[in-house]
């Protein structure tokens, strides 16, 4: 890097958000830039009970970030990517735009993408929402299923190829162990590949010296594999969620079976497919509870459909690219394939859709979360061993769950706050009083439910709210670029870029919070001549330039402020 003319050698992590043109849309893996940034710490988290953005890119072992306008852009023309990973993305590349020339495009093409290549990129939220409503969101990242589908066929026709040879096992070994690499390469190297890739090329590994393997110890020796490799891996929800699931797959999955003998090879075929989705949603929903805040109700049904349906995509998928070559049979699989993703898109959507198919708004703590697990695992030995000691246990962690979650219920209706979040370039605000509130916000952002989830309703969630009054801005009257609204006991006032200094007020008004917005044509002397303010907040409408000059005369005049913008959300208890 080059500092004040000088160059000297950094190591670490950056993210850098480059401006989106034609220069950003051709840089490829490995490609060595010059850029001209000032690179800026983490920040914290801008709004109460948000997503800690900062602790997951710390986690990715990230620590500055910077925006990069094309002006201060250079390609060197220089690529230093590891030449088997170039190789790696140059073929996902070739093989996407095959599905893409041979008729597969919009959702169906994403999702085919995500199921059996691992790229995400142009899944869309809406999409997203709908597969995590239904409780099918596993198929869209590649994980166990993906990677044992792959290893049942290229070992079954490897065993064909290789089992004459006196030296077949070995060969056949090798040659999986450099499959299993490969696709974890080829998906994008998420920590559920990763554990599925080092779970199977263990088995792989203790078949071809005829080892009998056990799967707790082959879960445990990947995790601890994984792990060396990268210890930050254990605080990624993918590796967390992947592993409990198959722990959760195959040691209740087997209790759960033998409690129906099914008569049809039909009904026994959905009693298991049944028993593994129970189990894996048993392993994972207090975590799901922790981290998404909400749980299913239908993914018993969804799974039904989604489980056999991808699987059958998978063989589609990979038999549509191994005949690439033969363009004729390759448009008709695609064409197929097509049909079969479409069917599956609106099979989970019909899911979403149905009533009541989302428990929403969850809020628990990390110490719950252990308690949940402490209900799941104390369970789990009352059943297997008949040890009544589990049952005492599972039922005094729920208890002490219980005792919690009544002394938060109580503790949340008696809450009363202000608070005035920061949305870039927006007013939102929020007045709680005990479980309800009145969310006061412009329509276009009222609306947009992918920045409500992400700024707004991780707080809501975390008071426990059960109504929400949601009042846009434009409904509201304005005077002279001023808009009143109660807020408990107090008086707080918005003040808008429709205000007009000239304006003269009879007498002073006694005011609680001012609240200004929208790089209001207002100086801090005037406010304090017509009105008698507590605290000015500055919300994060404003640019961060107008903010300033208002904070100095704020000093100047010795009134209390406080900068949204600069220091994240303002909250005010009544």
């Amino acid at each position: 890097m080059f500092e004040k003319g000088k160059s000297r050698n950094a190591n670490g992590r950056v993210i850098l958000y480059l401006q989106k043109d034609s220069i950003s849309s051709i840089i490829k893996y490995g490609d060595v830039m010059l850029v001209r940034a000032s690179l800026q710490q983490l920040r914290e988290t801008q709004n109460p009970a948000q997503f800690n953005y900062k602790q997951f890119l710390l986690f990715h072992q990230v620590t500055r970030q910077a925006y990069i306008a094309s002006q201060y852009l250079k390609l060197t023309g220089i690529n230093k990517g590891y030449p088997v990973m170039k190789k790696i993305y140059e073929l996902r590349n070739f093989l996407l735009n095959v599905l893409r020339q041979h008729g597969l495009h919009g959702r169906e093409f994403a999702v085919g993408a995500a199921l059996i290549l691992g790229y995400t990129d142009e899944l869309d939220p809406e999409i997203m929402r709908s597969y995590a409503g239904s409780g099918a969101m596993h198929v869209l990242s590649v994980s166990g299923l993906h990677v044992g589908i792959m290893y049942v066929v290229v070992s079954f026709f490897l065993s064909l190829l290789l089992n004459r040879f006196r030296t077949g096992n070995i060969i056949k070994a090798i040659l999986l162990l450099a499959f299993l690499a490969f696709y974890a390469m080829i998906t994008g190297l998420s920590p559920s590949v990763l554990r599925a890739a080092v779970m199977f090329g263990f088995i792989v590994i203790a078949k071809s010296f005829k080892y009998h393997t056990n799967i707790y110890n082959t879960l445990a020796v990947s995790a601890i594999s994984l792990l060396v490799w990268d210890p930050y891996l254990v605080m990624q929800v993918g590796f967390q969620l992947s592993y409990l699931a198959v722990i959760g797959i195959v040691s209740i999955q087997p209790l759960l079976v033998q409690q129906w003998e099914p008569k049809t090879k039909l009904m026994k075929w959905v009693w298991e497919i049944t028993c593994v989705s129970v189990a894996a949603q048993v392993a994972t929903a207090p975590l799901g509870f922790l981290y998404f805040h909400q749980f299913p109700v239908y993914f018993m049904i969804s799974n039904l459909i989604v489980i056999p349906l991808s699987t059958i995509i998978l063989y589609f998928g990979l038999a549509t690219l191994l005949f690439t070559f033969i363009p004729p049979v390759c448009e008709f699989l695609t064409h197929l394939l097509d049909y079969l993703i479409w069917f599956l898109n609106k099979s989970v959507e019909i899911t979403e859709s149905m009533p009541y198919s989302i428990l929403g708004g969850i809020d628990i703590s990390i110490s719950e979360t252990w308690l949940f697990y402490a209900v799941v695992l104390s369970m789990f030995i009352f059943f297997t061993r008949k040890n009544i000691a589990g049952l005492y246990v599972s039922l005094a962690a729920l208890l002490i769950i219980s005792v919690t979650q009544f002394i938060e219920t109580v503790q949340q209706s008696s809450q009363n706050q202000l608070v005035v979040y920061n949305v870039a370039g927006t007013s939102v605000y929020d007045i709680i009083h005990g479980r309800q509130n009145s969310f006061f916000a412009p329509a276009a952002f009222a609306r947009d439910k992918d920045k409500m989830l992400f700024n707004v309703e991780h707080n809501w969630w975390k008071c426990g709210l059960e109504k929400q009054n949601i009042v846009e801005f434009d409904s509201l009257t304005s005077v002279n670029g001023i808009q009143f609204f109660p807020v408990g006991n107090k008086r707080a006032l918005k003040i808008n870029a429709r205000f007009n200094p000239e304006a003269n007020y009879t007498r002073k008004l006694k005011t609680d919070f001012i609240i200004l917005s929208e790089n209001a044509p207002v100086e801090i002397s005037e406010l304090i001549r017509y009105f008698n303010p507590e605290i000015i907040i500055f919300d994060s409408s404003n640019s961060f330039s107008q903010c300033s000059k208002w904070e100095s005369q704020c000093k100047k005049a010795s009134v209390s402020f406080f900068n949204v913008l600069a220091s994240g959300a303002f909250i005010a208890n009544l």
